[in-house]
């Protein structure tokens, strides 16, 4: 039970300065003024930098697809096709090193054997051979492959082979059949990669569509109504700020703590609490004594 209250007690204290760093207040002073000797002209504004991360996943039909289920029985796609999707996404306020999001991490897919280089693999003379004729010599070998690897793990060849031998010999094997089928069946790589929208707040806007995700060709423009919208919501929150002096000259502006959302038409892809300038509160202070 002590051990009990121990830990209640500290979650409280982690949950209350959590809160208190949300309540934390960003301000800026603005106008013009006179800093180390120099005229300084302020103003407070803020500017969102929203990183989008998107998975391009690419289909490319093999160049034996329409022999498929002639010579190994099921059929396979003839058309080459891409599919976009977003994966994730983040909003943090830029120039701000406090706030500021870091860079995405984009993974990327291994680069994978293309259809046309794979093709150079299956020519075994300088004769000309039709398409056709070509595709059957591949599934030849496909067959041959799949009868060779059962005999080695079964020991119906020769001697057999053991060991580290068999284990390097069926890798092979597989990555040759595998190369082998990709010219019928086609390749399908996945890919990630980022798009960054800079944002500047608007004041009167607090939802506002920044671009669209088309499933066939990635990021575009907010007007193409091909794809589905993406867009932030601001919702300021409710501040208590510092009363202004009644003969205060100098004007800081107070930054609302307000919650930004990025979604994918009704899906929330990153959400932050971020200081928002334009929905905050300037205060007047006394010109302070020299």
């Amino acid at each position: 039970m002590r051990r009990f209250f121990q830990i209640f007690f500290v979650v409280m204290a982690l949950s209350m300065a959590f809160d208190a760093s949300a309540q934390q207040v960003v301000k800026k002073r603005i106008g013009v003024y006179q800093q180390n000797g120099n005229v300084e002209i302020a103003e407070a504004t803020t500017t969102l930098v929203i990183d989008l991360v998107v998975e391009r996943e690419q289909f490319v039909a093999g160049p034996y697809a329409r022999y498929a289920q002639k010579y190994l029985g099921n059929r396979a796609s003839l058309v080459d096709k891409n599919e976009y999707r977003l994966v994730s996404a983040d909003v943090a306020v830029l120039r701000d090193e406090a706030y500021f999001a870091e860079e995405a991490t984009i993974a990327v897919a291994e680069p994978q054997q293309t259809t046309q280089s794979m093709l150079s693999v299956d020519r075994m003379s300088a004769s000309e051979k039709s398409a056709e004729s070509l595709a059957k010599d591949a599934a030849d070998k496909i067959f041959m492959l799949r009868r060779s690897r059962f005999e080695l793990v079964t020991g119906d060849f020769g001697d057999g082979v053991y060991g580290a031998g068999l284990e390097s010999a069926l890798r092979e094997m597989d990555k040759m059949e595998r190369e082998l089928l990709a010219m019928f069946y086609g390749t399908t790589s996945v890919t990630q990669s980022t798009e960054r929208i800079i944002y500047p707040v608007n004041a009167s806007q607090t939802t506002s569509v920044i671009a669209r995700l088309s499933a066939t060709s990635g990021i575009v423009e907010k007007n193409d109504l091909s794809g589905e919208i993406i867009m932030v919501v601001i919702t300021p929150s409710q501040m208590e700020y510092p009363a202004s002096a009644e003969k205060g000259k100098v004007a800081y502006r107070y930054a609302n703590n307000a919650e930004v959302v990025v979604a994918l038409g009704q899906q929330v892809m990153a959400r932050r609490i971020l200081p928002l300038y334009e929905f905050g509160q300037t205060v007047m202070f006394l010109q302070p004594s020299r």
